[in-house]
Order: structure tokens, then C-alpha cells, then sequence
């Protein structure tokens, strides 16, 4: 996404900062993955009460502003009114896995993993606002990265991955062939080879980035301060 924030997150270790946002995010994938059974239909009471309790879990200070927190209220009504009485055939939530890429070694957490029939769906869950376009879904590096662990664990099924926006109910996948799933390799080892062998770690031309930085907010990347500041 952004070589700096590469470089400030994982080499100088530079501490995070505490984003409303990215803390809603936590909250609502939660609420989702501890009350989404195969064996009952959803409840939006059993939600809602999840959420409080979830809410208090991760913000007991009340940082997170009240507009940010009916949203999430909101995201909670919608997926029950889009999925209620729908029946789920959910293989894991939170599937954790670990792929050998050439010389390195790749690891992660799928959000939701659904089998029905002879096809895998992958869902991961967005609640932020910034969607991506349905024809950029077969080139996003995280759902082939994702389509990769399941052909691993499913070799004979069909792989559908998707991005489930929360705030606008859009779902937006692609149907992985193996052919795209080669195609993920090659892209992914390219990706990580520029990582490792970078000595300038440069920010990013997409401004966009800095907006929800932790370390433009914080200070620690004065590009990201100055380009916020600009935004103002």
C-alpha cells in the first residue's frame, strides 16, 4: 500500500495510533463471528446485545465517536435485514492459514469461508466507506492471496472470493481459475521481492493513503502530515 508505512510498521516498529475506524472494524467483524451459526437463524437482538458488549471490550475509554458507533449499529440492522432467514453454510470463521511462496512464507486470517456444494465462498467483511470497483476484484492481491489458501485446502472445488461492503450492502467477488490463481503467484512473489530488496521506502503517490495513516496521524511520517494538512 505504502512503502513508508511498511517501513515505520514493520521495520522501525513505530507504535500505532488508536483509529475510530479501524477499531469499529474490529468490533463489527467480531460481533459477526461470534454470532453467525450454521445451526440458528440470526438475531438481531442477539447482534445488538453482542455489540454493546463488544463495544465496551474493545473502546472502555469511549473514544470512538457516537456517529462512528450508530454506524455500526446501522451496518448491524442491514445485514440482518439482507440475510435473515437465509440459510448460512459456513465452513470457518477467522480460517487462519500459512502458504510456502517461493522463499518466503505468507500468513493470514479469512474472515468467513463458506462451502455450498462444489464451491468455496470466501467473504471478507468491509466496513469502511472506500469501495473498490467490481472490475478490479480479479487483480486485488488479498482476495487471490485468499484464493490461494483455499485451493490449498479445497483442491477440487471452485473458489469464489468477495468483498462484503457492510456500509452499502454491495458484494463483489470473482471466481478465481487456476489460471488467475497462477497469474496471484507471479504477482505476489514480485510484490514481496520489491519489498525486501527497497532501500528507500518512499511514500506512496496516493494521497489517499495518508488519510487514514497511523503514522501521518501521529507525527512519525512528515509526507503524511503534510499531505493531511493540505486536505484540511
Amino acid at each position: 500500500m505504502c512503502p513508508a508505512k511498511y517501513f515505520y510498521s514493520y521495520i522501525s516498529k513505530e507504535p500505532r495510533q488508536f483509529s475510530p475506524p479501524a477499531v469499529l472494524g474490529n468490533i463489527v467483524h467480531e460481533v459477526l463471528e461470534n454470532k453467525l451459526d450454521n445451526d440458528r437463524e440470526i438475531d438481531i437482538d442477539e447482534l445488538k446485545s453482542e455489540y454493546g458488549k463488544t463495544v465496551q471490550k474493545w473502546d472502555p475509554s469511549g473514544q470512538i465517536p457516537e456517529n462512528l458507533l450508530d454506524a455500526g449499529s446501522v451496518i448491524l440492522d442491514e445485514f440482518y435485514d439482507t440475510n435473515a432467514g437465509l440459510p448460512l453454510n459456513i465452513y470457518a470463521k477467522e480460517l487462519g492459514f500459512e502458504l510456502i511462496i517461493g522463499s518466503y512464507v505468507v500468513r493470514g486470517f479469512i474472515d468467513r469461508v463458506d462451502v455450498v456444494g462444489d464451491r468455496v465462498n470466501i467473504i471478507d467483511y468491509k466496513t469502511g466507506k472506500w469501495e473498490i470497483s467490481a472490475k478490479e476484484m480479479p487483480n486485488s492481491l488479498q482476495l487471490g492471496i485468499y484464493a490461494m489458501a483455499a485451493r490449498e485446502i479445497f483442491p477440487d472445488k471452485e473458489i469464489y472470493a468477495e468483498m462484503y461492503y457492510l456500509r452499502s450492502g454491495r458484494r463483489k467477488g470473482h471466481l478465481f481459475t487456476n489460471e488467475d490463481i497462477d497469474r496471484v503467484k507471479v504477482n505476489l512473489i514480485s510484490a514481496m521481492n520489491k519489498i525486501v530488496n527497497d532501500q528507500n521506502f518512499t511514500p506512496t503517490s496516493n494521497t489517499r493513503v495518508c488519510s487514514f495513516c497511523d503514522h501521518a496521524k501521529s507525527g512519525t511520517c512528515g509526507t503524511g502530515v503534510f499531505r493531511n494538512s493540505k486536505r484540511a
